[in-house]
């Protein structure tokens, strides 16, 4: 979804590539360890701590679920990715008092840290859903401005211009593939997604 995020150009496996990124970022940072294998344990502002325990049956892997931190999006959010059996989600964590946001795909921060700007496509498998939200940050909350879900496309390529627009790509499967040799299989529309100053509208516009 955007360009140098959860990407590991020799690790193929999601939930490799996630713990290794997990790795790095544990010796920019002392609030994420691992005690022992399985279980990630967040020391948070207030001297206490939260353990995330990973849920991996053997005779069930529908059931499995393991969590890695990603990435520090703040001084106060950290990202938590969930590694389920197909798919994947996010958990942004709140370091000052353990509060959990579920996010439907990966947050991007705007450039002054007053938006986050999340993307999910899987137009391959279809075991995520394809999703676009714009979030709000203020000092205690975060607040969802905007969602949309749609099935047949997914936002790519996206990257914030300036503190309130993004510009992304809407990737969607051809619905002409198959009636014509020459035709691709994804339709790609240049995109750009305008926050108002007041962050009560938000418009997407569309450039063939």
């Amino acid at each position: 979804m955007f360009e140098d995020k959860f990407e590991c150009i020799d690790i193929h496996n999601s939930l490799n590539c996630a713990r290794s990124i997990e790795s790095g970022l544990s010796d920019q940072v002392n609030h994420i360890q691992r005690t022992q294998p399985g279980h990630l344990t967040i020391a948070l502002n207030s001297e206490k701590s939260l353990t995330y325990t990973d849920i991996l049956p053997a005779n069930s892997p529908a059931e499995h679920i393991a969590y890695s931190a990603i990435e520090q999006i703040t001084d106060n959010l950290l990202l938590i990715h969930q590694q389920l059996w197909e798919a994947h989600s996010y958990i942004l964590l709140d370091l000052r008092n353990g509060h959990e946001y579920s996010l439907a795909g990966y947050p991007l921060l705007s450039p002054q840290g007053g938006y986050l700007f999340v993307a999910e496509q899987d137009l391959d498998a279809g075991f995520n859903e394809n999703a676009l939200q714009v979030y709000k940050l203020s000092e205690n909350t975060l607040d969802l401005l905007y969602e949309l879900k749609p099935e047949n496309w997914g936002p790519e390529q996206a990257y914030w211009t300036t503190e309130n627009a993004v510009s992304f790509i809407q990737k969607q499967l051809n619905p002409n593939y198959f009636s014509n040799e020459n035709q691709p299989f994804y339709i790609e529309t240049k995109a750009v997604l305008s926050i108002a100053p007041d962050s009560q509208r938000v418009n997407i516009r569309y450039f063939d």
